[in-house]
């Protein structure tokens, strides 16, 4: 028998050693077709984390120089996807919230300043008093992304589900807590542009869907573009999908290398104003040509819109993302990506009048590799202009070797000077950081380490849970316990913080502060009808008898 496994397991082998050979072996791509049909070859799905399917537009001063489609609109029924294919273009829809919007300013009807208590007087008072039109169009409003549902006991996966009223989702992103205080920090948030799209629909006295036909899409003639219904958008619009690869046994009986499985539902009235849109490429061509030429607002509205604001946020737009900038430090550009489950898409409008446009059924691809490799070859360019100096984080000797931290903080000064804003390091890459120096002996740079970050990166309650476990689970146990303290400093009202902080005092056999802790999960707990509070009351009853032992 184990000769038998011996013997497969080497044919395993063989053939993962031919496949990457002839992998390597291929030429680089030369033309955009070329380097979008390896995309659509599994043999290049790790460089954008999935097999490209979907559509894309390529243009030069206005012209279009490529147009192409790849892969199934529906895998079951073998159907492809063509360059008029529809898909769900995600955050993208964010710009068009922000046009309306600025429309409406122009027309008088709405101010920047105004607070949103204006318009909306029965959300909560902390909020409504407080939060202006330019907060929630600069993600500079203190409000929660998706993750903030949590910690009111709504998990994601019921509010996918659920049909909402504007209102009524106004009211439930009304009880979310705030990230940080109004105006004082950059937080993403589609419940910012959510919350825009229930005013546009109060101050215009249309739905949404009417008002974007209205005032942009018969205006610009977009025969493919708005905000459907969960029936037009199942019956209409290519199938999500999304990919993942797989390993041993998995790897030998998948489809090359990888599984596709069809994304879950999710309620329109759930991605709304924030990323509950449809579109071609063409007309997202034709949307990105009438920005340009001030079609659909006055040149001085159009430059207060693309203003870059707290972290390079335009509204609706990014100026000079820095993913892309860090590839190619001579590019400058306007752009905004978009995901939902089984769907990808991004925009951008280059210094260089260069516009490429993709729109995808798959999830999760990485669009900064895919723009960069694109306008390369739009442009004849080497990929010679990718800054470096980014040091090696595999050990604190390889490292300190490479510059340690003064080359990591060389590093972002320039990719910040480059962007235009203050980039930091990553959140891994600050945790990757932190675990070299203690495995080191350095408590004192990983404790500085620790201070930037909760003072610079404004963490929310998801990453500092993170954090907190991973270490709690690392070879340093003890380093986890400030992360946990931090979540509740900053979201007291978080069962789920109170009761991870539970368990890292449990894990330290301080079962009296654990008991504590987890008291104060339940009682939280039991004020929003969370869906782990039973999870909560057994963690309290373990805590109170390691107690009493």
């Amino acid at each position: 028998m184990k000769k038998r496994i011996l013997k497969i397991s080497l044919t395993i082998l063989i053939a993962l050693i031919v496949l990457g050979a002839f992998n390597a072996c291929k030429p680089e791509p030369k033309t955009i077709g070329d380097l979008m049909e390896s995309y659509e070859d599994p043999g290049m799905r790790i460089k954008i984390r999935s097999p490209f399917s979907g559509s894309v537009l390529v243009a030069k001063k206005g012209e279009i120089i490529f147009e192409e489609a790849y892969g199934e609109e529906d895998r079951e029924d073998k159907k492809p996807n063509t360059i008029d294919t529809k898909y769900g273009i995600g955050s993208v829809t964010k710009q068009f919230t922000a046009m309306l919007i600025m429309q409406l300013v122009e027309e008088n009807k709405i101010k920047l300043q105004d607070t949103i208590n204006k318009y909306l007087p029965y959300l909560p008072a902390e909020k409504a008093n407080h939060i202006t039109i330019h907060q929630l169009l600069s993600h500079t409003s203190g409000l929660a992304h998706y993750t903030g549902l949590q910690a009111i006991g709504v998990p994601l996966k019921d509010f996918g589900n659920t049909r909402y009223s504007p209102k009524a989702l106004a009211e439930l992103i009304g009880r979310t807590h705030l990230v940080n205080q109004p105006g004082t920090a950059y937080y993403y948030s589609s419940f910012g542009y959510d919350i825009l799209g229930v005013i546009l629909e109060e101050v215009s006295g249309k739905s949404f869907s009417d008002l974007l036909d209205e005032k942009i899409v018969n205006p610009l003639q977009l025969k493919n573009t708005g905000f459907g219904t969960n029936e037009y958008i199942s019956k209409e619009l290519a199938k999500g999908y999304s990919y993942r690869e797989v390993y041993g046994w998995d790897w030998w009986s998948s489809e090359h290398g990888g599984i596709t499985t069809e994304a879950p539902f999710r309620d329109q009235s759930t991605a709304y104003t924030a990323g509950g849109m449809h579109s071609t490429v063409k007309d997202l061509f034709i949307w990105s040509e009438a920005i340009k030429s001030y079609k659909l607002l006055s040149p001085e509205l159009t430059n207060i819109m693309l203003t870059p604001n707290t972290h390079g946020h335009c509204y609706g737009w990014v100026r000079n993302w820095d993913d892309i900038l860090e590839k190619n430090t001579k590019v400058r550009l306007y752009g905004h990506g978009g995901a939902l489950s089984g769907n990808s898409a991004f925009i951008a409008m280059y210094d260089d009048e260069t516009t490429i446009i993709y729109l995808s059924n798959r999830s999760n691809l990485r669009a900064e590799e895919i723009l960069h490799q694109i306008h390369l070859r739009a442009n004849n360019l080497k990929d010679e202009y990718n800054l470096k100096g980014y040091p090696n984080r595999s050990s604190y000797t390889a490292f300190k070797k490479a510059g340690g931290m003064y080359a990591l903080q060389d590093y972002f000064n320039r990719l910040s000077e480059y962007s235009g804003y203050k980039v930091n390091p990553s959140n891994s890459t600050m945790r990757g950081v932190m675990k070299i120096h203690l495995e080191a002996g350095k408590i004192k740079v990983a404790d500085s380490l620790k201070t930037v970050f909760f003072n610079s990166y404004n963490p929310d309650e998801r990453t500092l849970n993170e954090f907190g476990y991973d270490f709690l689970y690392s070879d340093n146990p003890n380093y986890a316990l400030e992360f946990f303290k931090e979540n509740i400093v900053k979201y007291p009202q978080s069962s789920n913080a109170w009761d991870s902080l539970g368990e890292a005092y449990l894990t330290y056999k301080d079962y009296k502060k654990a008991v504590i802790c987890y008291n104060k999960a339940v009682a939280l707990g039991e004020k929003v009808s969370h869906k782990s509070l039973n999870i909560y009351k057994e963690n309290l009853l373990k805590a109170e008898n390691k107690l009493k032992e």
